[in-house]
């Protein structure tokens, strides 16, 4: 059997290809390798600089450090619930969003580096403040060792102590041979640094068009005195109104014919544009407008600008806690688990449709099992409505017995006397009701206006013939109240 080689051998020391002075190395970024290596990352500082890298940078920054953050504990167990809740104590004293928003810095220049200032608080040694640093102060060993410049070493810098300085890097290589990494600068440079161009030549244009070139011509053979003098007066044209020339000489303006050409080099620097807001968010539509944006297509933008976030933002607490929150854990709880660190990038949910769907299953038959599933899912203080009782009993039907209620059930008439009598009611006086209905409704449908309508109504209730329902009513309060004595005299 082979047997398996435990040290990393394809090391930086021995790669050919990565330049190093006195074991310190350059990067191997092609851009900061040809403008002078690590003390060439200034260049991405012009980068910066333009206002749609800017804008595109920062949107990716906002987009992590709004989501919010929280720290998950190793187990179940108390004291890793204890170490827990003290790391999210120290992030949030030290300001973890500003640190994360300083750590991405590496998304541009390739790496980031934040040093700690540590404190013993009551015998815990916790960190007070996290600075984040220039990237210009720092190199990088062949072994991968951070050094730091200062003003006796300009060159190769001075060592580092241990559980002091936090490196986050990103490399668009995807490698770890480099540990300077590899950032988007090196890909958003060039749209940077045409786009400069472009917008030079356009206000070279621009001015060109607003300010025509004057063209004088002179009879005769080349006289550079003459040529002096024509030059002079027409650099007076510029300034004032008046001018004498003799008639031998001629003057013309030569203006473009194209307008600066305007259309051309807009189209040109918002191609640039898109060019880095898809080098760094992955989509154009949520930074760029134009008539290609529909919505469905920008949904589909929007999806890839977060996922790339969400990586970024995960990229970065991986480093935080792998330095920071280890080291605060190793030397304050020595062999305790490390606990996670993590921002949540969940999207909230459509309740609208969580109701359509929660109707629908009610719909098939279905509701749900336990009563806190509406607080639950819904927010707020939600009771089972009551369905409102009826105020009489169906016919046939007892109402329950009253607790107290014992010999008046047992030798009153029948509970269903009273309905029956308003059951004969509503069979006689439904057609003399229904006639006075349609009186009325005739009435209004033929008043032209309110005014109108009012008169009718009142002539309506002085001609309509009532005779027949107060009988009717007659009737039945008569039977309604021999019932009633009946009732009061076998009671008694």
């Amino acid at each position: 059997m082979a047997k398996l080689e435990r040290a990393e051998i394809a090391t930086a020391a021995s790669d050919p290809f990565i330049p190093s002075f006195q074991g310190v190395l350059q990067p191997t970024d092609e851009v900061l390798a040809s403008r002078g290596g690590a003390s060439a990352l200034r260049i991405y500082d012009e980068i910066r600089r333009d206002p749609h890298a800017h804008a595109v940078l920062s949107k990716l920054k906002l987009e992590v450090v709004s989501r919010e953050w929280a720290v998950f504990p190793a187990s179940e167990r108390r004291t890793d619930m204890k170490i827990a809740e003290a790391v999210e104590g120290m992030l949030k004293a030290i300001n973890f969003d500003r640190l994360t928003r300083g750590l991405l810095g590496a998304v541009l220049k390739g790496f980031a580096v934040a040093e700690i200032v540590w404190i013993n608080d009551g015998g815990m040694w916790k960190a007070d403040a996290v600075k984040v640093k220039k990237q210009r102060r720092f190199r990088f060993t062949i072994d991968g060792e951070l050094r730091m410049l200062t003003r006796s070493s300009t060159m190769d810098g001075e060592a580092v102590p241990d559980r002091k300085f936090i490196v986050h890097r990103h490399s668009i290589d995807d490698d770890d041979d480099d540990p300077y990494g590899v950032g988007i600068g090196s890909v958003l440079f060039w749209p940077a640094w045409f786009k400069r161009q472009v917008l030079a030549q356009w206000l070279r244009g621009t001015e060109k068009s607003a300010t025509p070139t004057t063209v004088g011509k002179y009879s005769g053979e080349f006289d550079q005195k003459r040529e002096g003098m024509l030059l002079e007066a027409m650099r007076r044209i510029a300034n004032d109104t008046n001018i004498a020339i003799p008639n031998t000489v001629e003057l013309s303006l030569l203006e473009a014919k194209n307008g600066g050409g305007g259309n051309l080099f807009e189209a040109l620097s918002r191609y640039l544009d898109e060019l880095m807001s898809e080098a760094v968010l992955g989509e154009t539509l949520s930074t760029n407008s134009g008539e290609r944006g529909a919505r469905s297509l920008g949904e589909i933008h929007n999806e890839v600008r977060i996922a790339i976030a969400k990586a970024a933002a995960d990229l970065v607490c991986e480093t935080v806690r792998d330095t920071l929150v280890r080291w605060f854990v190793e030397t304050n709880w020595p062999g305790a688990a490390i606990p996670e660190v993590w921002r949540d990038f969940s999207e909230a949910e459509d309740l609208d449709a969580r109701v359509e769907r929660d109707k629908s299953i009610y719909d098939m038959g279905y509701e749900p099992k336990d009563e806190d599933y509406f607080n639950e899912t819904y927010g707020g203080a939600w009771v089972k409505r009551k369905t409102p009782e009826a105020a009489v009993a169906p016919p046939g039907k007892q109402p329950p017995k009253a607790e107290n209620d014992t010999d008046f059930a047992e030798h009153s008439h029948p509970p269903d006397a009273a309905s029956e009598i308003a059951d004969q009611m509503a069979e006689f006086g439904d057609p003399v009701i229904a006639a006075m209905i349609t009186e009325i409704r005739n009435q209004v449908n033929a008043a032209t206006d309110f005014d109108d309508l009012s008169l009718r109504l009142a002539r309506l209730s002085a001609e309509m013939d009532v005779g027949g329902f107060a009988e009717l009513m007659e009737q039945g309060m008569t039977l309604a109240r021999l019932e009633g004595h009946d009732s009061a005299g076998s009671n008694g």
